[in-house]
């Protein structure tokens, strides 16, 4: 396997918390794209490990027509890929399955990875199987339901994110979890690994798995939340490698990410000096994110589309949709609000377009 810059095309060789080519990028940013993987077992797309050591059965989620919201919505072509039949919920059991291979065969002993819930959720259940040591990283303002949930299963960590000036790197993730073993659990790992979303370019690939999935319904368009932006990037990796011309719709809280500002200004780098969270779709609220040079990428060099709801967009459709079937987080309801919004795109009637249900988890 190898890792290759998107900006320069270099190469470097693979090796666990490794995601910036530092010629192009500041040390902050991810580039690096992971190539060279294996078939194994029941997925459709080459995966980075080469045989199943623990699986909770991610992925292969359903594929479904709902007549009652695609009315809502104005679509007569439209289908919703449900992620909350997932494991725990989520499509990030995608990832965490995808993360728990890799480590078992790269002999991995502690994994740490910083999150808002869904992502650490998840991880800390896959860990347990695999009896790799785990802790979770989160923010002070993490609702206290969250943090208890996480501290279900192995150790959480709150840190001062002004301490940081509001930007942690993979090697902040990791002194700071070693260093607490060390000292509060008298314990040392011999290989950790940080998996923070955007900062770690191995699982990306398993979003890759969820496009093979439709690729066989050749939507036109594939509408997906902007968080952390992995799950974007893992389809529009699947697209170039089917050689297909689906467009992606991403679709992000208003005001409240960087790949706008990004896109506004030019620059494939940028951190939200004024933060202030207010959108109910908290999970996907960011000053910053590690892949925005590759989302940029994306949302300049391809026909894809970036837009925002807000917070009315969101409470217009997430009813609606549940009350028809598919439940939904405020997270995933984006996606949805995507053809309430006064910002609508311009898509036809009878395009073909999947809409991407990322899942059901804890609102507070």
């Amino acid at each position: 396997m190898i890792l290759r810059c998107v900006k320069s095309g270099k190469e470097f060789p693979f090796s666990l918390n490794t995601f910036n080519n530092p010629e192009v990028s500041d040390s902050k940013y991810s580039n690096l794209i992971l190539e060279w993987w294996y078939k194994v077992g029941w997925f459709d797309s080459l995966v980075p490990f080469r045989e199943v050591h623990v699986s909770y059965g991610a992925g292969k989620t359903p594929l479904v027509e709902n007549k009652e919201i695609a009315a809502v919505l104005g679509l007569s072509n439209m289908l919703i890929k449900d992620e909350s039949y997932n494991p725990y919920g989520t499509h990030k059991d995608r990832r965490s399955e995808y993360i728990i291979n890799v480590a078992i065969e790269n002999g991995v002993d502690k994994i740490v990875c910083l999150t808002a819930w869904n992502a650490g959720y998840s991880l800390s259940r896959y860990c347990s199987r695999a009896w790799i040591d785990y802790t979770s990283l989160i923010f002070p303002w993490v609702s206290q339901e969250r943090k208890n949930s996480l501290k279900e299963w192995w150790g959480v960590i709150t840190i001062d994110w002004s301490r940081f000036n509001g930007i942690l790197r993979p090697r902040d993730f990791k002194q700071i979890v070693e260093e607490y073993d060390k000292y509060e659990r008298l314990k040392n790992w011999e290989n950790t690994w940080a998996v923070t979303n955007s900062f770690e370019p191995v699982s990306i690939n398993a979003y890759k798995e969820l496009f093979y999935e439709i690729k066989d319904t050749n939507p036109e368009y594939v509408v997906v939340p902007c968080g952390s932006g992995d799950i974007i990037i893992g389809i529009w990796l699947a697209i170039k490698e089917l050689g297909m011309n689906t467009k992606i719709i991403a679709v992000a809280p208003e005001k409240e990410h960087p790949l706008w500002y990004a896109l506004k200004y030019w620059i494939d780098e940028y951190q939200i000096e004024k933060y202030k969270e207010n959108s109910l779709a908290e999970k996907l609220t960011t000053p910053f994110t590690a892949v925005l040079p590759i989302l940029y990428k994306i949302f300049t060099e391809q026909w894809n589309i970036y837009m925002e709801v807000n917070n009315e967009d969101i409470l217009k459709i997430k009813g609606i949709v549940e009350a028809n079937g598919i439940k939904c987080e405020n997270s995933a309801a984006v996606t949805f609000a995507t053809f309430v919004s006064d910002k609508r795109p311009d898509i036809d009637y009878d395009a073909k377009v999947v809409i991407i249900s990322t899942g059901k988890w804890l609102e507070n």
